[in-house]
């Protein structure tokens, strides 16, 4: 009974560091996004994707996003017709890890920024 109990206190604890540890892991690029998309429920595609907050200090800022800047690519993904799913995962980084953004600023500009999740 013993034995038992032990195994699972084990693998209780293994089961919360190791999902904490995990977690730990989750990068922030420490930007909001007001995303507006076209195409219908099962096969939404990003219409347009506008910089409307940026974390001060964070992954973002550091790159050089500034709120109001036009997103047009994610990676190799296109902004409009970048679809919802793919452009999740290509956001979705752990730390250390870095996505490409394509920006139009409010002048015109385009820049090419890297943000490494932090």
């Amino acid at each position: 009974m013993n034995k038992k109990l032990l195994l699972l206190s084990v693998g209780f604890c293994c089961s919360v560091f190791c999902g904490s540890a995990l977690a730990a892991e989750k990068g922030k690029m420490g930007l909001a996004l007001d995303i507006d998309v076209e195409g219908g429920f099962f096969n939404p595609t990003l219409a347009s994707a506008k910089v409307k907050g940026v974390v001060a200090g964070g992954a973002a800022e550091k790159a050089g996003v500034l709120v109001g800047d036009q997103i047009l690519k994610i990676a190799d993904c296109n902004i409009p017709g970048c679809p919802a799913d793919d452009a999740k995962t290509l956001m979705k980084k752990r730390r250390g890890e870095s996505v490409t953004l394509l920006i139009k600023q409010a002048d015109g500009t385009e820049l090419t920024k890297t943000v490494i999740a932090e």
